[in-house]
């Protein structure tokens, strides 16, 4: 065992120090490599590694003087922490044992080419690990897509992510990035979105270096002033997370720099704000590493769906951190808190394009809200089309007739998949659901971005209260930036009369901006680590869909977080 250890730390020094200068590549290496393909490797990508040696007539791309470079750099990507973020072994300790015994006399002259060959088909196959962990990642997404189609079944719950993973390149394109040394620079490139992946890779260093900190009492509140003996232990806490000093004083008095860092943390996790402590933050401060870090890995896999980078101008909505925000050249010019859809009407995870706004929009109900929403809402109140500006039509053509309802007919189909025979509109008002504008990307869920009436929503800290779409907090400074991006220009004093005019008005953007709807619930924020709830659970699946803790069905919770069904107060019998 001793020795083993010794060779391992001899020969990683080794690699470490230069590259292997391990011979010539004379003999009959070809016919090796092409034995070792047919019979010696055990191989995911058993395919693409004969397709790449068919390609170069099974000659070697790794061992031999004219390979040193390259062999040099695939090691060092292999070791590097920024792309193997979990240290797997990619063939590299049988790497490196190989490539030891071949420097240090331990092959013989018969069986060099035959071991010059399987090292060279390791290193190939250790690439294509690589970029599978780095292009791909772990997450078995087909059975995502399962898990979260059969929510509909078991929850009446749509939940719509589309999921598209990423390609690996296919042999020839591998060969061509192999042999013109641009190993190093692709795989740079197939970072996805590169500064928030650097993010998540120095939050996962970070959190594994967390301290096995004793698991916190509950008790009293903590105000300023108070003493306590559990007060330099969060102070060691909040000093690991960012939000306490470094140099700040660790002893038991809560002072002001501790009342500034519970505020902080607070702030960091969507708690009331306050500067107490109360048994609710001794529960989020008793948070394991382990599911730190759960939380950190299944969020860097979720990156790996997208790109390198995103447009120069796009919007984006994070559903769980409920904010929106305008990008341009990697700067936020604009964010917004926003509602999203309800526990049991996700808004879907997608991308689209953002081609024009409306003011004064109206509203047509979907057929699914008739069903779900306005019918029992007529049942309890019949007043309701009138009280709310609703206007009944015999069909969805442009020209149907409006008509008075007859409520038996409608009621008849609340729980029936037949198309409604009526069109329901919502006509523009201070009380339209849509508010006073509305931001369209065309899609097929007919989701959109759009003001509201109900402003009281944006206090809430899970603010999961729509049917889909997203209700912004600030539409009419979202507004104004877009103003940027028409094709006419619109004065202020045009904007106001259009308003006041109370007559939908449709403004065209000059060129589509794309619109991100992502799922991220760790992100980097001026240097603050910020960790949100998995309303949805979409991290909760995503996880259960990976190597070592793969489960076939997805179970939702018994209890769930739902801010629509607040607990009933228990009654206190005297």
């Amino acid at each position: 065992m001793k020795r083993s250890i010794f060779l391992f730390i001899l020969t990683s020094f080794f690699l470490l120090a230069a590259p292997p200068s391990i011979g010539k590549t004379s003999g009959n290496i070809d016919v090796q490599i092409a034995e070792t393909l047919a019979s010696k490797v055990s191989s995911p990508y058993r395919e693409t590694l004969t397709q790449l040696y068919a390609l170069t007539k099974d000659r070697p791309l790794w061992v031999g003087p004219e390979n040193g470079a390259r062999f040099s750099a695939l090691m060092r990507l292999l070791d590097n922490p920024l792309y193997n973020y979990q240290n797997r072994n990619f063939n590299r300790n049988e790497i490196k044992y190989l490539s030891f015994s071949l420097d240090n006399g331990g092959v013989s002259e018969a069986q060099r080419p035959k071991v010059l060959a399987r090292l060279d088909v390791l290193m190939s196959d250790a690439l294509l690990h690589l970029l599978h962990f780095v292009r791909v990642g772990d997450v078995d997404w087909a059975l995502v897509r399962q898990k979260l189609a059969r929510l509909k079944e078991t929850q009446d719950v749509q939940a719509v992510w589309e999921i598209h993973p990423r390609k690996m390149p296919d042999a020839k394109a591998l060969l061509k990035i192999i042999q013109s040394g641009g190993l190093r620079s692709y795989l740079r490139q197939s970072l996805p979105l590169e500064r928030r992946y650097r993010d998540l890779i120095a939050i996962l260093h970070k959190y594994r270096r967390m301290p096995d900190f004793p698991r916190l009492h509950e008790g009293r509140r903590l105000e300023i002033g108070d003493s306590d003996d559990r007060i330099a232990q969060i102070k060691r806490m909040l000093m690991f997370f960012g939000d306490y000093p470094a140099r700040g004083s660790v002893d038991s008095m809560f002072d002001r720099r501790l009342a500034q860092a519970v505020r902080s943390f607070r702030r960091r996790f969507k708690l009331p704000p306050g500067e107490s402590i109360d048994n609710k933050m001794i529960h989020y401060l008793n948070t394991p590493r382990s599911e730190y870090l759960r939380k950190i890995v299944v969020n860097i896999e979720k990156l790996k769906l997208y790109p390198h980078r995103w447009e120069p101008v796009y919007v984006e909505v994070n559903v769980p951190e409920y904010k929106m925000r305008f990008y341009r050249n990697d700067q936020t010019l604009f964010e917004s808190d926003v509602v999203v859809g309800r526990i049991d009407r996700p808004t879907p995870i997608f991308d689209s394009r953002m081609t024009y706004m409306v003011l004064n929009p109206t509203w047509t109900i979907p057929d699914n809200l008739v069903r779900r929403d306005l019918i029992p809402m007529l049942k309890k109140n019949p007043k309701y089309l009138s009280e709310h500006n609703i206007h009944v039509f015999t069909s969805y053509k442009p020209d149907a007739p409006e008509v008075e309802l007859d409520f038996q007919k409608l009621f008849s189909y609340e729980h029936d998949r037949r198309p409604i025979p009526y069109r329901f509109v919502q006509f523009p008002s201070e009380t339209n659901a849509l508010g006073r504008v509305k931001f369209m990307f065309p899609n097929k869920y007919s989701v959109y971005l759009h003001d509201t009436d109900n402003k009281k929503l944006f206090g809430y800290r899970y603010r999961v209260f729509s049917s889909g779409c997203m209700r912004v907090e600030k539409p009419f400074d979202f507004m104004d930036i877009l103003l940027q991006y028409t094709r006419r220009h619109y004065s202020s004093d045009q904007i106001q009369e259009i308003l006041a005019s109370n007559r939908p008005t449709t403004i065209l953007l000059k060129r589509p901006i794309p619109v991100h709807i992502v799922y991220f619930t760790v992100r980097r924020e001026h240097g603050k680590d910020l960790f949100l709830y998995d309303i949805y659970l979409y991290d909760q699946i995503i996880w259960e869909s990976m190597p070592g803790h793969k489960k076939a069905t997805f179970r939702v919770p018994a209890k769930r977080l739902d801010p629509l069904h607040k607990p009933k107060k228990r009654r206190h019998i005297l």
